[in-house]
């Protein structure tokens, strides 16, 4: 029995690694050509990340990749990428896999989406990994996991994402690809359905505050 969990154990935790892009390879490091893209990616895609990008200044510092591929079950995801050495260390790079086709939607490219959508997309994409700052190289492990297993977690992660985003300067357009993506026929009822369940909605992003507010301190009164 315990020899069954340990199994069980070893392959969760090296799905929690896969998962999270971590490697056994060098870790790109910043320089002139970050963000680097992938061969051929779509002008269009790389033009609207671009103009997202330079809002995003903490994360100049990073070693940063746009990979278009084949995603099965998202549409975009982004990514620590860790060289497993340095787990105990700060030092990490990150990518964002952005997919050909939108999720659930038949045949729509992502390089045919609006381009206020893109760029609110790509705004929300980059808030996760403003997130991913707050956790440290091993507190990635349980992020994952808890991401994973956890509807309320990734709930709060999703929401906050969004909220960064807004942060940045990005309302109107987290408002036009939730408005794209809940109101077009052609994506599918179920990614909708995923959309309403774990992402902020339409009226919780025109009503988030432009920037945090502050957290007074806790006074005892004597009455």
């Amino acid at each position: 029995m315990q020899h069954t969990v340990k199994i069980f154990a070893g392959a969760f935790f090296l799905l929690v690694f896969v998962g999270f892009s971590w490697k056994s390879t060098q870790v790109p490091s910043p320089s002139k050509k970050s963000p680097a893209f992938s061969a051929g990616i779509n002008t269009s895609i790389k033009k609207a990340f671009l103009e997202v990008w330079q809002h995003y200044k903490s994360l100049h510092r990073y070693g940063f990749e746009v990979i278009q591929t084949n995603l099965t079950s998202s549409t975009m995801q982004a990514q620590p990428v860790i060289n497993l050495s340095q787990v105990f260390s700060s030092k990490r790079g990150y990518k964002l896999d952005v997919a050909e086709k939108v999720l659930d939607s038949g045949e729509l490219n992502v390089a045919d989406l609006p381009e206020e959508v893109l760029r609110g997309w790509f705004a929300h994409e980059l808030g996760h990994i403003i997130d991913y700052e707050n956790h440290s190289n091993l507190g990635m492990i349980g992020y994952g996991i808890r991401y994973s297993l956890s509807d309320r977690y990734k709930r709060e992660r999703e929401h906050e994402a969004d909220s960064i985003a807004i942060r940045h300067g990005f309302r109107k357009e987290i408002i036009a690809a939730k408005k794209y993506l809940l109101e077009n026929e052609f994506i599918s009822s179920d990614y909708q359905n995923q959309i309403k369940k774990y992402y902020m909605s339409i009226r919780g992003a025109e009503l988030c505050p432009d920037e945090l507010g502050a957290i007074l301190p806790k006074v005892k009164l004597n009455l």
